[in-house]
This record gives C-alpha cells, structure tokens and sequence, in this order.
C-alpha cells in the first residue's frame, strides 16, 4: 500500500514539474534545485474504519490491498501530492500507512497514543467539542439516514386489510342484534293478520321476521315478505331508516379502516420498532433519538438476513451507504420507505503532529475538495431509489389480483362444466326412459306379453295416480279446517 501512495506522489510530482517547464529561467533553475534535493520520507499513519463509501476494504477486482472509498480518493490525494514540504536540505514526502479500527472510540485511542496521525471518518455533532484536543478537517455533511424494510408482500397486506376489518365486528354485532329484534317486532305485529309469509310459529315466524329485516336493512326488501298490518308498516318506514343509518356507519368503518391501510404499510414513527444498525455507525444515535431499538451487527449482510429473517422490523442506513450497497445489488429485495435527518458533519481528525497537513487542506485545497465530494456524492443521489410501497386491494398490476381474478375464473368454468354434464346425463336419462316406454308400448302391440300382464301394469299406474291424489286432498282438507278454526 505505502508503495502504491509513493508511486502516485512521484507521478503528480512529476506533472507538477512539467507544468512549469514553459516559465522563465530562474522558475526553471529554482525548479532544478528542488527536484535535486534528496526525498525524506515522513510516516503517515491513518487509522480508519469501514464505512461504505468513505472509506472500506476494496473490492476483489481492485489493484488497491488495504482501503479504497471517497476519503482515500479525495483528502489523501492532496495530502500526498499538495501538501508536502521541503526545506533547504530535503523534499518531505509522506509514506502513507493504514490502521484498521473497529469503531470510532478505537481510533480516537490510537491517536491519543501517537499511534496513527489520521482518523477518518469522523462524524462529529455540530458545536460538539468532544474531540476539541484534535484539529477536525469537515469534508461533507452527514446525508441523512434511510429506514429499510422487506418489501411489502401481498399476503402481508391483505392479513393487514381483513384485521382492519375485524376490528369493525363490534359493529357488525350489534347490528345483528338489532335486526334479529327487529324481526321479533316485525312477527309480533304482522303473524296474526299475515301468518302466511310470518308463521305463528315463534321460531319459524321469528326466523321469518329476522330474514325480513335484514334484507330491508340491506337491499330495501326482495319483495318475498312484506307487512300487512298498519302497526307493522309503521314500524317497517322506521326500521328502514334507522336501518339506513347503520349502514352508512359500517360502510363509513370499513373504508376508514381501507384507508389507514397505506399509513400502516408506511411508519410515521419509529418509536419501539426494533431496527438493524451497522457497529461503529451514527445510526444507533439516531435510532436512540427516534426512539426505537436497535440492534448491532457487524456487516451489512448480517444485517440483511436479520431483516429478511423478521428478527428487526427494518434498518437504519447512511444514505450515501444504502446507495453504495444499491449499487452492489445488496439491496434488490427491500425498500427504502423513510427518510430520516439528521445533523452532522463528516470529516478526519489529524493529531497535533500533523496539524500543518489540516491546515494545508483548510487553507489551500477546501473549495477543491468540495467540488470533488460534490461530484462523487451526486453519483450516489442519482442512484435509482425504489419508491415506499403502497397496497391497492383492487390494483389491477397486484398479483394477489390476477391470481383472484384467475382462480375466480377457473372455479367458475369447472361449474359451468359440471352443470352443463349434469344437464346433458339427465336429458340421456329422460331420452332413455323415453324409449324405455317406447319399447314397452311395442312389445305390447306386437302381442309379445299376455293381456292379463297389461292390465295388471296399467292397475299398478292407477293405484299411485289416486294414492298422490288422496295426499294432496289432505293436505287441502287441513288447511280449509285450518281457516275456520280462525
């Protein structure tokens, strides 16, 4: 790595020299006699931690061993390659060393130790002196964080959509209650004068009464069953407007209830929700600040499989991070679905030995190093965001809405299939009982069964015909006695 860092120092060195070739003849002599003096190497030890995209291990393909990211790309450059020094003996070049830590706490001991010269990156609290014993060089604002979830599954949020919905059968109930008195009511005023649509019988003429009612609170009555009496019609106008009046309740808690559907699918508070945070992050203080419970994991994929485990609810991510790891494909199967604040600034702190190099960045390079954080960062922001999700019961592009519509669509031809089979063996057995007659009719004709055996066949057919006469003159009998008892 130290190799690396000095062969970039020696290749800006070298086109900072021959930038200057065009000056005059003095600038060129003086130029000669600084490239002349013999290099001093300074030591340079940083001490990082990884955090996605400031600074992190490099990837498999890169040439880099040690630490790759936006930190590395943009303050390390000017510090190699702007911010040596020379006197009239030496040129100072820095030989860069690396020290990984494994938090923030780590590296501030290093430091104090005299063990690295760099920490980066700091996220310090504005006004914060916490680390006031130490210059701090600001390279960016804190982006703000992002709370990740699972992508909202279909079955999920129709679970959401019918616990809405029970939690209207208070309602329901005393609906129900309401209708079976109202059927009570209604066969008590309209059985003696219309026992023939509310039977005098309590239980058949009150279940008579019940289906009367409920079908006029819904559908204003079939037509089937309708008062008689002047005391039941008065009481029928009430019961249909009260019945009115509950319904547009109900129907008004269902869609309350279809509405904070979308309010559930997406959190507004964080308070109590138990939340993956990366170790060595800003984002426990900020889960702590919004009052939800997080729980530490050491990298990015642990933290994905706790999420897709259901072991924590979401995930607090750096938002430049959760671009990074977009962008890496680790997070295709969640969604971003709030983004959350918060005030900080990101930068490096340099040990007091080192304080020529701070000032030098401060001094000379900021604007530079702003423009060149700027044009990383919008990388990252143009990064394609998924947008909060969002359940539309009967969204057409929903899944759990086709295959409704396609299973709808499959019990409906199988019945159809089976009606029309069902109609056409019982016309085969209509058909075949059809001839069934024909054939007898012919064998009588033809003379191949004795007279005797007919009459006894026709006998047998006159014998039910009065036996199914003699019912239904009962069955008339009982009601004309029925009338007169009345």
């Amino acid at each position: 790595m130290a190799y690396l860092f000095n062969i970039f120092a020696f290749v800006v060195i070298g086109i900072a020299g021959s930038h200057f070739r065009g000056t005059s003849a003095e600038a060129n002599s003086s130029t000669r006699r600084w490239r002349k003096r013999p290099i001093h190497q300074l030591n340079l030890t940083v001490a990082w931690i990884e955090r996605p995209p400031y600074l992190n291990s490099p990837s498999n393909e890169s040439i880099e061993d040690e630490v790759a990211g936006l930190f590395r790309d943009v303050v390390l450059k000017y510090l190699i390659s702007e911010c040596g020094y020379t006197d009239e003996n030496y040129r100072y070049i820095y030989n860069v060393k690396t020290k990984k830590a494994q938090s923030e706490f780590e590296m501030i001991e290093l430091l104090r130790r005299d063990e690295a010269h760099i920490a980066a990156p700091i996220f310090k609290q504005q006004h914060d002196e916490h680390y006031s014993e130490f210059l701090f060089f600001k390279v960016l604002n804190y982006p703000g964080t992002e709370y990740i979830t699972t992508a909202e599954e279909e079955t999920r949020a129709i679970i959401v959509v019918f616990n809405s919905l029970l939690k209207s059968w208070p309602l329901l109930a005393f609906t129900l209650i309401l209708t079976a008195i109202a059927g009570i009511i209604i066969w008590v005023l309209d059985s003696y004068w219309n026992s023939e649509e509310f039977s005098r019988s309590f239980f058949r003429g009150s279940w008579d009464g019940f289906w009367w009612s409920f079908i006029s609170m819904t559908t204003v009555g079939y037509g089937d069953k309708a008062p008689k009496s002047v005391l039941a019609r008065i009481f029928s106008v009430i019961w249909i407007q009260f019945s009115l009046i509950i319904m547009a309740v109900f129907t008004a808690n269902v869609t309350s209830a279809l509405t904070a559907l979308s309010l559930h699918l997406e959190p507004t508070s964080l308070d109590a929700v138990d939340v993956a945070v990366l170790s060595n992050g800003t984002e426990y203080q900020h889960a702590l600040k919004e009052h939800a419970r997080p729980k530490v994991f050491n990298s990015i994929d642990d933290a994905i499989e706790a999420l897709e485990s259901k072991q924590v609810n979401g995930m607090l991510l750096d938002r430049y991070a959760a671009s990074y790891y977009q962008r890496d494909g680790k997070l295709e199967s969640l969604v971003t679905v709030k983004k959350l604040d918060l005030q900080r600034d990101i930068g490096a702190l340099f040990h007091n030995n080192r304080k020529a190099l701070a000032e030098c960045l401060i001094n000379s390079f900021r604007s530079d190093i702003w423009r060149s954080v700027q044009g990383i960062t919008d990388l990252y922001k143009l990064t394609q965001e998924r947008p909060p999700t969002s359940f539309n019961l009967f969204d057409e592009s929903s899944p759990f809405v086709r295959n409704s519509m396609y299973t709808s669509l499959g019990v409906l031809a199988v019945l159809l299939v089976i009606g029309m089979s069902w109609e056409v063996l019982i016309r085969l057995k209509g058909k075949g009982k059809g001839n069934v007659v024909m054939h007898v009719d012919e064998v009588i004709n033809k003379g191949w069964v004795s007279e005797g055996e007919t009459v006894r066949a026709e006998l047998e057919v006159m014998r039910r015909l009065l036996r199914t006469t003699q019912e239904q003159f009962d069955k008339l009998e009982s009601k004309v006695f029925n009338i007169r008892l009345k």
